[in-house]
């Protein structure tokens, strides 16, 4: 009698739904941006250092790690399946639109309303027009 009823009634235990590095990414982020903060205060020479290394003012250093960051994203694209693009249409033009329609003028707003009313008093008056595009 302990043989298939026992099992059947067992069920396995189920996956976390996301691991324990992205449960808790926004701390990660949190801890990662105060000890770079920390360290610059401490230890300056070499952030300033990793500062100057631009060219035509993009930083290198960022550069190469936002690529190393976007890389893996590319490396998952299935180009079999760009042939169907074509079945989705609708979806790929909604998302066109507001990435190229409504988020250019929202974020301009958002940065009008922050830097020129909620940060302006913060800013050096002088300089606050260079923070718009």
């Amino acid at each position: 009698m302990t043989g298939q009823g026992a099992l059947a009634g067992t069920a396995a235990p189920a996956k976390p739904a996301i691991g324990f590095f992205e449960r808790w990414l926004s701390l990660w982020v949190f801890l990662c941006i105060v000890t770079g903060i920390a360290l610059g205060q401490w230890i300056p020479a070499p952030f300033q250092a990793l500062g100057r290394m631009e060219v035509a003012r993009v930083n290198i250093p960022v550069g190469l790690l936002i690529w190393i960051m976007i890389i893996p994203m590319l490396l998952r694209i299935d180009f079999a399946a760009i042939g169907q693009v074509r079945r989705h249409w609708r979806g790929i033009g909604v998302t066109l639109g507001v990435n190229w329609l409504v988020k250019p003028f929202s974020m301009a707003l958002l940065g009008w309303l922050f830097l020129r009313h909620l940060f302006a008093p913060y800013l050096p008056a002088g300089q606050v027009d260079s923070y718009i595009a």
